[in-house]
């Protein structure tokens, strides 16, 4: 075979070498670009090469046989080319619906019918009429008339190439930055070969038939080339950038190795207004030096190597913006182009991320923790305590530091440890919060009495957090309370009882002069007693664990209206209630109704002492209503009982209200007192039904 040198020849050989150099280079390093990218690119220069080799055999062949043998690849390659340029724009700007089946098959028909047709039958007679080899500029070249196939092929592939540019050229208008120059070299390096096709169909260049497409690509795969390893295409491409960049919640700064800004996002713009494509870092953050350090500790060392990449850290500025101080986690990501060199196109990501409502509520909840009146302690399944809140020191004397670390069993009494030991483990065992009552150790080597609660931390951990509340005086002034309730109870009443009885035998004593005086003795012994026994159903109701009962207030009233009329046969009681009127009440509920009674009686003044009792249905329950016409209840009386307090000066001359509020409260209900005119009291109670379930309900009158 004889071979023709034409002027063409090196540049097309170039450009084919640079061409499937560039795709080994993108199959052998397995870029992080997607895949539709990296594809479509591997096309594009496959294309590109298989095009510009081809065409060198084209113009060195020296017969039409040979000649038309070799346009046939030439095709193939502008076929390749013609899918795979499109392809690689649409994946360069992400638009993914074009990889789909369907739109994909669209894609290719045209450039796949015309290289099955150019494989089958040739470009002569699908493309070519009357094809020749003619001499210019002393070589041959091959000369033919354009079928109305070749006319349509090339208005689409020109077509689809317009498209294209404009595509790229959105892009390198809306986008700032590196993509906006990513997108411009993608521009030239798609227009120049197209333009140099159309000038040389015209003879612009004083040589008629040679298609210099081909040859542009030696000047472009250098544009590619630069491209791709200047501006990162394949680390740095805009896949999704309206979506995964611009519209992050978090903010993104883009930084080159001369600490320029080469991209910044919205909300970075929001944070940072002087954070602007070409400021430098230390005008952008001045505000915020602390963004400046994570730059420089985040880039490359001396030996090239990224530190970023070895132990990303993570460092806390604040920012004040409008008085609106904002806390931000910035984080550098050293962006190096392989081990061990750093790329002209590098640089750092940075990312910024408002955790100010974290901060907020994080150090809201340590300040509970530390400044809480009981200890709060985390210990793990070891038994070790492995936090201690502050309150430790206060309550028992020991800092964190000193418990922190130790068995948290350590600290127990050791009458009390099996008990503990055996609350913690079925804390780890159940998940079911565990309470223990024991001792621990104070500094001084005193033991203080505590409650506390085990409970699981988190399902994901093996921990329990320890929660002791300090109850040492309580129970002691719980233990004084009972000695005195003994005492008032028991010694009182047997000392009464002794008054009563001596008084008795006195009475064959004295004259009628001192029958009066025995009577007061007897009276006060009478209410002793009486203040003996209320305080005996205080006790009782206080410490009553027994819960409600069910009982029928048409049946308690009139019973003990009955025995009220037998114990005081001068006073004049009525009573009036429904067929029935069923309550879910404390079992002491009698003892409160027994005080009313008696009280309406045996604090009037009357000779006949008057008493109506009645109960009403009042919405979701019943009311007991017991009226009399005694001189009323004094108003500091009803002060003390309705604020349920007792002060030096004001306190309540008996036990009664006491008792019949506790008891009340104790059912559900609600209780009052009221004076009425001209004279009396009123005391009504409120008890919700046996079957109300609402405990809302409306007070009646």
């Amino acid at each position: 075979m004889e071979w023709q040198p034409t002027p063409f020849t090196a540049p097309l050989l170039v450009a084919a070498l640079a061409s499937f150099g560039f795709a080994g280079y993108a199959l052998k390093n397995r870029l992080r670009g997607g895949k539709p990218l990296i594809s479509s690119f591997v096309g594009v220069t496959v294309g590109a090469g298989l095009w510009a080799l081809a065409y060198a055999a084209q113009l060195s062949a020296t017969t039409l046989a040979e000649t038309l043998f070799w346009n046939r690849f030439v095709w193939i390659g502008v076929a390749v080319l013609a899918v795979a340029w499109p392809a690689f724009v649409l994946a360069y700007v992400d638009w993914r619906e074009w990889f789909r089946p369907s739109r994909l098959a669209l894609l290719c028909a045209v450039p796949l019918v015309v290289g099955g047709a150019i494989l089958a039958f040739g470009a002569d007679p699908l493309f070519y009429r009357s094809p020749t080899l003619s001499d210019s500029n002393g070589y041959l070249v091959l000369t033919f008339l354009p079928t109305p196939a070749l006319i349509g092929f090339m208005a689409y592939t020109y077509l689809v190439n317009i498209l294209t540019f404009l595509v790229l050229g959105s892009v390198a208008l809306t986008r700032g930055g590196v993509f906006r120059r990513q997108a411009a070299l993608l521009v030239v390096a798609g227009v120049a070969p197209m333009a140099a096709g159309v000038l040389g169909v015209w003879g612009a260049f004083g040589t008629a038939f040679v298609d210099y497409t081909p040859i542009t690509f030696a000047g472009t795969s250098l544009v590619l080339g630069w491209v791709v390893f200047r501006y990162r295409l394949f680390d740095l491409s805009p896949v999704a950038r309206d979506v995964v960049f611009a519209n992050l919640s978090d903010g993104v700064v883009v930084v080159r190795p001369d600490r320029r800004i080469v991209d910044v996002n919205g909300p970075a713009r929001a944070l940072f207004p002087s954070a602007t494509v070409g400021s430098r870092i230390d005008d952008a953050f001045e505000d915020a030096p602390g963004v400046v350090e994570a730059v420089d500790g985040g880039g490359a060392d001396g030996e090239g190597r990224s530190r970023a990449s070895e132990a990303v850290s993570e460092t806390r500025v604040t920012v004040d913006r409008g008085g609106d101080p904002r806390i931000l986690t910035v984080t550098p990501h050293d962006i190096t182009a392989g081990e061990g060199r750093q790329s002209a196109g590098g640089g750092t990501v940075l990312l910024f991320r408002d955790v100010t409502a974290r901060e907020t509520l994080q150090r809201r909840y340590r300040a509970l923790i530390e400044k809480s009146p009981n200890v709060i302690a985390v210990c793990g399944t070891d038994g070790l305590v492995r936090y201690v809140s502050p309150s430790v020191e206060r309550l028992l004397g020991h800092s964190p530091a000193e418990v922190e670390g130790r068995p948290a069993i350590d600290f127990v009494h050791p009458d009390d440890r099996e008990t503990s030991q055996r609350a913690l483990e079925r804390a780890f065992q159940t998940c079911e919060p565990q309470t223990v009552d024991h001792r621990l150790l104070h500094v001084n080597g005193n033991w203080r009495q505590f409650e506390t609660t085990v409970e699981g931390l988190f399902e994901e951990t093996n921990e329990v957090v320890i929660t002791a509340t300090d109850v040492t005086e309580s129970r002691r002034y719980e233990q004084r309370l009972q000695v005195l309730n003994r005492v008032l109870r028991h010694d009182l009443k047997n000392d009464a009882n002794v008054i009563g009885g001596y008084a008795g035998l006195l009475r064959d004593h004295v004259d009628e002069e001192g029958e009066e005086y025995l009577d007061i003795v007897d009276r006060k012994v009478q209410t002793l007693t009486h203040l003996s026994d209320q305080a005996r159903e205080i006790d009782v109701a206080l410490h009553n664990d027994a819960g409600r009962a069910t009982i029928d207030l048409a049946e308690l009233l009139p019973r003990l209206c009955a025995a009220l009329e037998s114990a005081f046969p001068h006073a004049d009681v009525s009573v009036s209630v429904p067929e029935t009127a069923v309550v879910r009440a404390d079992e002491l509920l009698e003892s409160a109704v027994r005080n009313v009674l008696e009280n309406a009686v045996v604090h009037n003044d009357g000779a006949e002492p008057v008493v109506d009792a009645r109960v009403d249905a009042v919405d979701d329950g019943y009311r007991i209503a017991v009226d009399d016409d005694g001189p009323g209840i004094p108003t500091v009386e009803r002060t003390v009982f309705s604020e349920e307090r007792e002060t030096p000066l004001e306190h309540a001359s008996g036990l009664g209200l006491w008792l019949v509020h506790w008891i009340v409260s104790q059912s559900g209900g609600e209780l009052s007192i009221d004076t009425r005119e001209p004279r009396g009291t009123r005391v009504r109670m409120w008890l919700p039904a046996a079957d109300e379930l609402n405990p809302d309900r409306a007070t009646g009158e």
